[in-house]
């Protein structure tokens, strides 16, 4: 009778242990930013996960010895019936960075993968060691995409072509109906992947985003991630949707299946309307913030849709966050080719304030 009492007593500590990391991860601090460093460099949400998320992921922490089941259909269809498409337009995957990977990995049989010079390529590395060849194009002069250039570049050889919209590390936006008349032109050719990682950000993210085309049934598959507004970067959760056949066959080059706690954090997340205004307010907000910053310096920023701000700071953007590094503000260094833009990702608004004091010293 003792032994059951003690045992009983052992799970309800786990369980309640699994609840406080759940509740308040800033008490553990091993599992999340390191102490008295400001981190401003990955794109984080620090405001999430959502509060209902949280209580969710507790609960099903509770009872992680069993596989998932109806979990994945719920979120599945939450997904789905938000954006007005069929469960077999649907892929779940480990963030929205599995996706990309499938994606390239799929149409890379078929030809090479046709992406912009700078932009994200998270996924880039594991596609050329599956065999995969690229093809870059630059840039146009004020920073942005160039679709014309894309465009003239898709020939027969071009099997998948990737857009980042809005772009990573530049923060901008295509116009909307652009992106549109490009997807559905290069559509006759090669599939449009658009990854949509910073959508709910946006300006306007109905009309910035390319789901109206994959409900039409263009050839474009569109990515989206848990790990942006709703700041969930450590559950690895995010999504695709695109026609049935690209959906099966990018779901076919998925490696693994997701976790419990993750798709019911997830879930919740996805369904708490308060919390995804309160998340957008935040970065929005964090964003003026760090313009600001820029512009008193005299640095006039790239105009960002994103979570994060880029710009031309006039000198060597690695140094400079060496030199931030050394009074514990961990931002982005120079990406190859822009040695001198800096990307400052949003922090909790007193971290962003911190940023402003550091940077104008050091600057």
């Amino acid at each position: 009778m003792s032994t059951q009492v003690n045992r009983r007593n052992f799970v309800k500590t786990i369980i309640g242990s699994a609840v406080a990391l759940s509740i308040a991860p800033q008490a553990f601090a091993q599992y999340g930013p390191i102490p008295g460093k400001i981190l401003l460099r990955y794109n984080e949400n620090p405001y999430g996960p959502s509060p209902e998320g949280l209580k969710a992921g507790a609960e099903a922490a509770a009872v992680g010895a069993y596989y998932p089941e109806t979990i994945e259909s719920d979120l599945r269809t939450a997904i789905a019936t938000r954006n007005s498409v069929a469960i077999e337009n649907m892929v779940l995957s480990s963030g929205s960075n599995e996706a990309l990977h499938a994606a390239m990995v799929a149409y890379g049989k078929q030809g090479k993968v046709l992406m912009p010079s700078l932009t994200y390529d998270g996924h880039v590395a594991y596609a050329k060691r599956m065999g995969v060849e690229f093809l870059q194009v630059p840039l146009d002069k004020d920073m942005s995409i160039d679709l014309d250039a894309m465009a003239a570049a898709v020939d027969d050889s071009i099997s998948l072509v990737y857009i980042c919209n809005p772009n990573n590390p530049t923060g901008k936006a295509l116009d909307g109906d652009r992106l549109r008349a490009f997807c559905r032109a290069v559509g006759k050719k090669a599939v449009v992947l658009v990854d949509e990682a910073y959508n709910e950000v946006t300006d306007d993210p109905e009309y910035t985003s390319m789901l109206d085309l994959v409900r039409e049934g263009e050839n474009v598959f569109v990515t989206r991630t848990f790990s942006k507004i709703f700041g969930m970067a450590g559950y690895r959760i995010g999504y695709g949707i695109g026609h049935p056949d690209i959906a099966k066959l990018v779901g076919g080059h998925i490696m693994g299946s997701l976790n419990t706690v993750g798709m019911a954090t997830a879930l919740a997340s996805y369904q708490d309307e308060e919390f995804i205004a309160f998340s957008r307010g935040k970065i929005i907000e964090g964003r003026k913030m760090v313009n600001a910053t820029f512009r008193r310096n005299g640095i006039e920023p790239l105009p960002s849709q994103t979570n994060f701000v880029y710009a031309d700071i006039g000198r060597n953007a690695t140094e400079l966050a060496d030199k931030l590094a050394a009074r514990n503000i961990l931002i982005r260094g120079s990406y190859k080719g822009a040695a001198n833009y800096s990307r400052v990702s949003m922090g909790k608004l007193e971290d962003l304030e911190e940023f402003d004091r550091v940077f104008t010293e050091i600057y």
